[in-house]
């Protein structure tokens, strides 16, 4: 019940502002933010309301931010949108030591990321709660028909 209900807030949240990057011909690129005009108009003068978007690590030398305050994106942006999005993402390159050469950083790829182990710890704890609860359920049951006996005087003490 609590886990659905911080879902569905995280969906109304998720779902009223909209950010992309199109990146230009020219180098650099333009990030472009959509917020729905409810939540323009549902924010109170008394009490300032702020909208974040974070720019994200690929988007390289961001030369300008537009901020839309409407339903949908515009036409000719929502092509820009889609077309951008269905371009390859470029790797950003990954420097094996900082500014200072005695201190490097560490590399994490994908390989070094346990993925399989997270899982599986996952699993195991989920059937352990489960387990748990099953087992609980079980406790429960039999003090209720313990105390039903003593009740009806079935059990000598």
């Amino acid at each position: 019940m609590v886990v659905e209900c911080v879902m569905a807030l995280a969906m109304l949240l998720a779902m009223g502002i909209e950010a992309a990057y199109v990146p230009t011909e020219g180098g650099g690129g333009e990030y472009l933010v959509r917020v729905e005009p409810d939540l323009v108009r549902g924010s109170r003068g008394d009490s300032p309301y702020q909208f974040t978007s974070d720019v994200p690590e690929d988007a390289r030398d961001v030369r300008r931010v537009r901020i839309y305050v409407a339903d949908n994106w515009p036409r000719d942006v929502e092509r820009s949108v889609i077309e951008a999005a269905k371009r390859p993402r470029q790797a950003l390159p990954v420097a094996a030591t900082t500014a200072r050469a005695d201190i490097a950083t560490p590399v994490v790829t994908t390989a070094d990321r346990p993925w399989g182990w997270l899982i599986g710890s996952l699993i195991a704890l989920f059937l352990s709660l489960g387990a748990n609860a099953y087992l609980g359920m079980l406790l429960g049951a039999m003090r209720q028909r313990y105390l039903r006996d003593i009740q009806q005087g079935y059990v000598k003490v």
